[in-house]
């Protein structure tokens, strides 16, 4: 029986609708066949904690479950490295927050770029609590305080030196396991974040944890890391820092003497140097200071860090 009319406009209409669904079945196949891209939710940001006091140390966890193949991080305006994750879906950083720091929300912000250039982001809020650091008066003589032109420059080109320093960041991780106690048998350490006012003028806090301890007792490295800087400074004296890799860095001043050289490796635990009084120190005792990423952190939140992995 030949075709009719209606039989003809029922098969063009099942035609056109196949036509409509082709875009729907193609984009379904090649999402089996292509990487999917990096959606927002496929980032997910942790913190722990995400509260901490100025001069504290955070984690920050970044997981995904889409191929990535670029990862930046920011915490506030400041962008920090990230370690190399070879065919991990994860990461783990150190996040810093300065010892003056306004207390408040600071934006922790991550930016993530699939095979194909396309990006999302993902953020957290990690809230800084003021620590109420104690502050300390002094009267002390005005010529130990107020320094000639010839030393004020050399403190500002020793100052220049140590904030290139902070900002050069080595792209991998050098220190394995917990931080330790740079002293054996050390008692509690003491006087980081102290703000100090002498002869009633506000002074820079103290960004430092001191520790009391015998002239030429052994100063051992808090962990592993390159010995980025052996030194001889007017307010540190003989100094060492160590530098752990991903802007972490550990300082050792107003030392004896100097037991390393720079560019060498240490291990954790290793003797560096030896207790003394050189630069402006009222008495032989251990300065520990800690940078991560430029942030001057409480050296002790070190301790509480057990592993990254």
């Amino acid at each position: 029986m030949p075709e009719g009319p209606s039989d003809h406009c029922a098969a063009m209409r099942r035609r056109d609708g196949w036509l409509r669904l082709l875009p729907v079945v193609l984009a379904i196949l090649l999402s089996f066949l292509l990487p999917g891209p990096v959606h927002a939710s496929d980032l997910i940001l942790r913190l722990a904690p995400d509260r901490v006091k100025q001069g504290g140390v955070s984690s920050l966890s970044i997981e995904w479950r889409a191929s990535v193949r670029t990862l930046r991080v920011w915490v506030g305006g400041r962008e920090i490295g990230v370690p190399s994750w070879g065919d991990r879906s994860r990461v783990v950083l150190l996040v810093g927050v300065d010892l003056e720091q306004t207390p408040g929300p600071v934006e922790v912000r991550a930016e993530a770029t699939d095979a194909q250039g396309r990006s999302r982001r993902q953020r957290r809020a990690l809230r800084v609590l003021d620590a109420r650091y104690p502050v300390q008066r002094l009267s002390v003589p005005r010529p130990f305080v107020e320094l000639d032109a010839a030393t004020l420059e050399r403190v500002n080109r020793e100052k220049a030196a140590l904030d290139r320093l902070w900002e050069a960041a080595r792209p991998e991780r050098l220190w394995n396991g917990s931080f330790r106690v740079p002293l054996d048998d050390a008692g509690p350490g003491s006087g980081f974040g102290v703000r100090r006012i002498i002869n009633g003028e506000p002074r820079s806090p103290h960004t430092g944890t001191d520790f009391t301890a015998s002239p030429g007792t052994p100063v051992l490295a808090a962990n592993a890391g390159i010995v980025s800087l052996v030194g001889d400074h007017f307010f540190a004296g003989t100094s060492v820092v160590v530098d752990h890799g991903l802007g972490l860095y550990t300082m050792y001043f107003h030392l004896q003497e100097s037991l390393v050289r720079e560019g060498q490796r240490v291990d954790r635990g290793e003797a560096i140097a030896r207790v003394g009084s050189s630069g402006r120190a009222t008495g032989p005792h251990l300065h520990w200071g800690a940078r991560l990423h430029g942030a001057r952190i409480d050296p002790q939140d070190l301790l509480r860090i057990s592993s990254l992995d």
